[in-house]
């Protein structure tokens, strides 16, 4: 009995490669190349080529936190380099005077005070200094300030250089509005950034109609009581 038998020949067999836009995928020689090799080569270069974006979630807060973060700048920054340009005020409020009792009642230095009227101790005074010790001494009195540069002891800081001194003196106290009572405080001396540099302790006592001040000689001559 004859058998048949046929040859089959054997081919080689060579490396298949799919090709995408970022990898290429080389099978090796005893793996037959299928659909689902072909898929899978294709959803990893796709998702290999995505950009990297943030989640929304993340890019709200950024957001939010930069303008916060502006906010902040505004409120607090910009009013602090505001202030620090800012000369200072030399418009001071003036205190009313309650009359509620008669002359008769009032104290002694309401009737015996000195009388100052200098019109080098107005805010608006920038033409020289001088010195308050050749008025005032150690030994305090009452005095009274009278004229068109003011009757009243300035209650806010004045700049260096005005009222006749370089640096001017403020109360920085509470001037009585009862007639007839007095209180304490200290006048401040503006020099050098600092708008307490020097104090002095005094008197106030309101006079039904105007103060008079318990005052001393200030710490140094370049120092003066200024009025509004």
């Amino acid at each position: 009995m004859t058998s048949n038998i046929q040859t089959y020949r054997q081919y080689p067999r060579y490396k298949v490669s799919v090709l995408s836009p970022s990898n290429e995928k080389i099978l090796p020689n005893n793996n037959a190349t299928t659909p689902s090799d072909i898929n899978l080569m294709s959803s990893s270069s796709s998702s290999s080529s995505k950009p990297n974006i943030l989640p929304w979630p993340t890019i709200f807060w950024i957001a939010l936190g930069i303008l916060i973060f502006l906010a902040l700048v505004i409120v607090v920054v910009v009013p602090i380099a505001v202030l620090a340009n800012k000369a200072i005020s030399t418009i001071c409020p003036t205190t009313s005077i309650t009359t509620t009792v008669t002359a008769s009642s009032l104290p002694a230095q309401c009737s015996n005070y000195t009388t100052i009227t200098d019109d080098t101790r107005s805010p608006d005074y920038t033409v020289s200094s001088s010195c308050d010790d050749t008025i005032f001494s150690t030994t305090p009195m009452w005095v009274r300030f009278t004229g068109s540069s003011g009757t009243l002891l300035a209650s806010c800081p004045i700049d260096t250089g005005r009222c006749g001194a370089d640096a001017p003196g403020w109360y920085s106290g509470v001037h009585p509005s009862l007639a007839g009572s007095v209180t304490s405080g200290f006048v401040c001396y503006n020099f050098d950034g600092d708008l307490c540099y020097w104090t002095s302790w005094i008197l106030v006592t309101n006079c039904n109609g105007f103060y008079v001040y318990y005052l001393y000689a200030p710490p140094a001559c370049i120092l003066r009581y200024c009025t509004i």
